[in-house]
């Protein structure tokens, strides 16, 4: 089912269809507490690999104007959903094979609730150990 559900979303997304390829997700608010500011600097290190990319979420200006842009220079592997969509971040929380999870504050309080075969990277690990490189 998962694959089905990832290729679902890469066509709802428009991007290219590739059961094959990792497909990462990350869903929440744009800001420093959940450390969208190390998924930016370690993004493009992680999009020169064979990877897709999806973020839905809304919050700061700078990091929904990066999504943006990021999408537009990327559109073979990236996709920056700024605002909230149910219906997409379901299919989000189905096809992806992993999940980015970051709270500087709030170490464990989220419930990482996903699906079978989710890999969770947590940045606050990143944080706790100083290393951003491919978020642990």
């Amino acid at each position: 089912m998962q694959i089905e559900c990832k290729i679902a979303l890469q066509r709802e997304l428009g991007l290219p269809v590739r059961p094959d390829c990792p497909l990462i997700g990350f869903i929440g608010r744009l800001d420093y507490e959940k450390g969208i500011d190390i998924i930016l600097s370690g993004a493009p290190d992680l999009l020169q690999d064979d990877v897709q990319f999806i973020m839905l979420g809304s919050g700061e200006k700078q990091y929904e104007n990066w999504m943006r842009a990021t999408e537009a220079t990327l559109k073979d592997k990236f996709r920056g959903w700024v605002g909230f969509n149910v219906p997409i971040s379901q299919l989000q929380g189905w096809g992806r094979q992993t999940q980015i999870h970051g709270d500087r504050f709030r170490c464990g309080s989220r419930r990482l609730v996903g699906v079978y075969n989710t890999v969770y990277i947590s940045l606050v690990i990143c944080i706790i150990l100083n290393i951003n490189r491919y978020f642990c």
